[in-house]
């Protein structure tokens, strides 16, 4: 169906076809997915202001699976990125969308009619500047948009702007305005008893002039004077209404006065009388709704982010692509030149310059050939790091946004689900392992051949032994299902056995190893070099080693190190280290 007249079910995020039910999906990322790929991170790189990040979030945890709608969500953001004046107006107008969409909200309970005619006029001047605005940046960019959810809305205006009711608006506009702001004081005539005490009050006019405080001069302090800017002058210090700054009300008036109460009476009749006209003419706008503005706010603010955030990477020497979209059914998950943006938007946050020569980049590659990696490797050698880099990469291809790398080709998953080490809790009784187990069944109970799975040290808190025998039943099962997994481990031998996990459970998902690689030459060669890492990742054999006293020595608790430190103080004498004979 096309949008309504009113632009209600208009959306930049879902192709006509697929408004009726997107909300009713309900998000596809849990909460602790989120929490272990740093979703939040990403969001707030991708928001034009604060205020948008639950909006954004809220786009990137519902993880979209219908390669048709990623396809329309690319083609809109790479309509935006290809032409930046267009961009840069409608980045222009976001704020005034913004303001529009405050105008929606209906007026607090107990607003007089005044109020409500005040708010619809505000509304109403909101809504046609918004029209107006959006009319000229895509009459500006003529037919250059190619994307279906850009003409769209470019139609829509368009089609809005000729309406004969707006035109109407449009024409009669100014005067409403001009009517319902054009009150700014109102004069108050006071009657004295024979002792100067005011006994009665009544409204002598209501005046476009605003009044201000008394002149230094004598004249204006006895009588009061018109001034040449026509704001009219008291001959006392103008006294203004305080406001309760918790609530936003005014404070310091006494309404309850025998006097004062039916002279704001009287007052409010008097401007409701006036407005009455303005309400009359507004009746002829009653079908004019604007809430498809808000819509149209959060959709903007979303791409609008998108496009600040690839040009923002771009421009610190690391690369970003449009990906493909491959059928759900091939479960292919391939990037060239992948890293994790969190990554990047961490060090630039920081500062760190020419991010191409800091950030290493590795290759994705999830297919026939094997759907299923054991990734081993030294601690801090980059295994957490790539294992979030892979989810991080199908959120923001499902949410049709760029990725990181210089080339993809993606199948959309049906959810991601992570497996990261967390913070044992001491009210549980099951114990960590009890609680990994528990966390590791919930996984599978709801992950499908068309999930992605990451696994990152699970299994750590126990033995070796019942480590591997553990691991290796869950990489069985993983194979069998079929889904895409990668299982961050320092298990070497289970890396080792992955020829006999394929060979002995049946599945179309191939088990491979990855290695996260390590300069260590000079540490083996004995000439007392450092270890360096080079967190890049590849697919071989495992190492067999994490390099644990390597990493003990950079930082200070190798045995050598510490027994020093304890001979410095005194503790011990000199020690000899039967460990240096070790492999």
């Amino acid at each position: 169906m096309s949008p309504t007249p009113s632009g209600q079910g208009f959306s930049l995020l879902w192709p006509t076809h697929a408004t009726a039910d997107h909300d009713a999906a309900g998000p596809r990322l849990g909460p602790g997915a989120a929490a272990d790929l740093d979703l939040g991170t990403l969001a707030r790189a991708l928001c034009p202001a604060p205020r948008y990040a639950d909006d954004v979030q809220r786009v990137l945890l519902q993880l979209c699976s219908d390669p048709d709608v990623i396809a329309f969500r690319q083609a809109i953001l790479q309509d935006l990125l290809d032409h930046p004046d267009l961009t840069a107006r409608l980045d222009d107008l976001l704020p005034q969308i913004a303001a529009a969409d405050r105008a929606t909200y209906w007026p607090s309970p107990g607003q007089t009619p005044l109020h409500e005619v005040v708010w619809r006029v505000g509304q109403l001047e909101a809504y046609v500047e918004c029209v107006q605005g959006l009319s000229a940046a895509f009459g500006e960019a003529g037919g250059i948009v190619q994307s279906e959810g850009l003409r769209r809305l470019r139609d829509e205006i368009a089609r809005l702007a000729r309406d004969p009711t707006f035109q109407a608006l449009v024409a009669e506009l100014p005067d409403l305005i001009a009517q319902v702001r054009s009150i700014s004081s109102v004069t108050i005539g006071v009657n004295l008893d024979d002792q100067l005490r005011p006994v009665e009050a009544t409204l002598v006019s209501i005046n476009r002039e605003r009044y201000r405080g008394a002149s230094s001069s004598l004249l204006g302090m006895l009588f009061g004077r018109e001034t040449a800017d026509r704001k009219l002058e008291g001959i006392a210090r103008l006294h203004s209404i305080s406001r309760n700054p918790a609530q936003g009300q005014a404070i310091g008036v006494d309404l309850g006065n025998p006097m004062m109460y039916p002279l704001f009476r009287d007052l409010s009749d008097v401007l409701k009388q006036v407005s009455r006209p303005v309400a009359s003419v507004l009746q002829r706008y009653t079908s004019i709704n604007i809430q498809f503005l808000s819509t149209l706010r959060r959709d903007l603010a979303f791409y609008l982010g998108a496009v600040r955030l690839v040009r923002r990477i771009q421009a610190s020497g690391l690369p970003m692509c449009r990906p493909a979209i491959a059928p759900p059914d091939e479960r292919v998950t391939v990037v060239e030149a992948a890293y994790n943006i969190n990554l990047a938007l961490r060090l630039l946050a920081r500062g760190e310059p020419d991010l191409g020569q800091q950030v290493v980049a590795n290759d994705i590659a999830f297919g026939p050939q094997a759907r299923i990696f054991v990734l081993t490797g030294p601690n801090q050698g980059g295994k957490t790091t790539f294992t979030q880099a892979i989810g991080l990469v199908h959120v923001l291809a499902q949410a049709g946004l760029y990725v990181p790398g210089t080339r993809a080709q993606i199948s959309p998953v049906d959810g991601i689900y992570t497996h990261f080490p967390v913070e044992e809790r001491p009210e549980s009784e099951a114990g960590r392992l009890g609680e990994e187990s528990k966390r590791l069944s919930e996984v599978f109970a709801r992950a499908t051949p068309y999930s992605l799975v990451l696994l990152n040290e699970s299994l750590a808190s126990t033995s070796a032994g019942e480590s591997l025998y553990l691991a290796w039943d869950i990489v069985r099962i993983l194979r069998l299902m079929g889904t895409r997994a990668i299982y961050a481990t320092h298990l070497h031998e289970l890396a080792a056995r992955v020829d006999e996990l394929n060979a002995e459970t049946p599945g179309d998902s191939r088990v491979c190893s990855l290695v996260s690689l390590v300069d260590a030459t000079a540490s083996e060669n004995g000439s007392g070099g450092e270890l360096r890492q080079t967190y890049r990742i590849v697919a071989g054999p495992p190492r067999g080693r994490s390099y644990a006293r390597e990493i003990a020595a950079r930082y200070g608790i190798s045995y050598a190190q510490l027994v020093e430190t304890l001979r410095q103080r005194g503790i011990v004498g000199d020690v000899s280290d039967p460990g240096d004979e070790q492999p």
